[in-house]
């Protein structure tokens, strides 16, 4: 499900692009892999489990609500906020049912996806790009690309997938930068429909929201389901969905992106310094923490404030959750 994240959620990504990464915006992918990888995957201690359970329900949640404002950005960009409810009650709706995409199904995804992603490259090199105004950040734009692509680059269980997935999403940035500029693509809603304007590909944007939804709703009830976790059909269900359709519904996409990779973020800080907690050493959680503080640094302190009363909920929720899911 990797690839299907990255699809669905790079168009946002690239959205703060000037404000948040600027031309390190590769380079931002391949730390964020880096950080993926670090990330504790290991049991913890039951006494420390609801709060670790917590964080990684809310970054769950935050995903669902950037995959729905994704849809609606590139679906019908002037009826956003229905859009993304609808993706949001329709994922909500199918794990209710315990409905799941078939393995055969994905690998597609998959496929339609690296196509996608290969035309797009192929495009932005093969017409020379008008050069605007304007440089973006400096250095610390890699440390703000990172938060952004990391939540879209994050797996329980590392393995290929997640080294492929980096180096598509460093061409995907590369091209759409050297096409679009840090600037442009910082002030697009929609990058990767600006991208197909300036290569005049306006005729296959229609193929473009296509992709977009191919990738985004699966993507959209695979993080829900995971969000759900240990609590029971259909309640957890509904619950979850809940609170990921107010996200998508009071947030503006480039916010949504920020929140997820805030509580992304949180997730490998909290986990890091529980499995510290808990053994004492461990090399990998301590670089990981110290990683994941200089990331969050950057966010702005609103979105971290937002991050850390969500993951106290979450927290709460989980706490009398411990029953086996039907």
């Amino acid at each position: 499900m990797v690839g299907v994240r990255l699809g669905a959620g790079l168009g946002i990504a690239l959205a703060v692009g000037a404000a948040g990464g600027g031309w390190w915006l590769p380079a931002g992918a391949v730390l964020a892999g880096v950080l993926a990888l670090l990330a504790p995957r290991d049991g913890l201690p039951a006494r420390v489990a609801p709060l670790a359970d917590g964080a990684r329900l809310m970054a769950r949640l935050g995903l669902v609500a950037v995959f729905a404002s994704a849809v609606g950005v590139y679906l019908l960009p002037q009826y956003r906020v229905p859009v993304a409810a609808g993706v949001v009650l329709l994922v909500t709706v199918a794990d209710g049912f315990g409905l799941a995409l078939p393995r055969f199904l994905r690998g597609w995804v998959l496929g339609i996806l690296l196509v996608a992603a290969a035309g797009v490259v192929a495009l932005c090199l093969a017409i020379a790009p008008e050069r605007g105004a304007g440089s973006g950040p400096g250095f610390t734009g890699l440390f703000a690309a990172t938060a952004v692509l990391f939540p879209l680059l994050d797996r329980r269980k590392p393995d290929r997938w997640l080294a492929g997935t980096v180096v598509v999403a460093a061409a995907l940035c590369a091209a759409a930068l050297y096409q679009l500029g840090p600037v442009r693509t910082g002030l697009s809603g929609a990058p990767l429909a600006d991208l197909l304007a300036a290569v005049d590909g306006q005729a296959i944007e229609p193929l473009l929201a296509g992709v977009v939804v191919i990738a985004a709703v699966p993507a959209a009830l695979g993080a829900l389901t995971e969000a759900r976790g240990k609590l029971s059909r259909p309640l957890g269900s509904v619950l979850c969905g809940l609170v990921a359709a107010a996200g998508a519904v009071l947030l503006e996409p480039g916010q949504a992106m920020l929140i997820a990779a805030a509580l992304a973020l949180a997730e490998v800080l909290v986990r890091s310094l529980l499995t510290l907690f808990a053994r004492r050493r461990d090399v990998r959680s301590v670089l990981g923490a110290a990683l994941a503080v200089t990331l969050l640094a950057w966010l702005p302190p609103g979105t971290l404030l937002i991050a850390v009363a969500a993951i106290v909920a979450g927290t709460l929720v989980r706490l009398p959750s411990r029953a086996p899911a039907r």
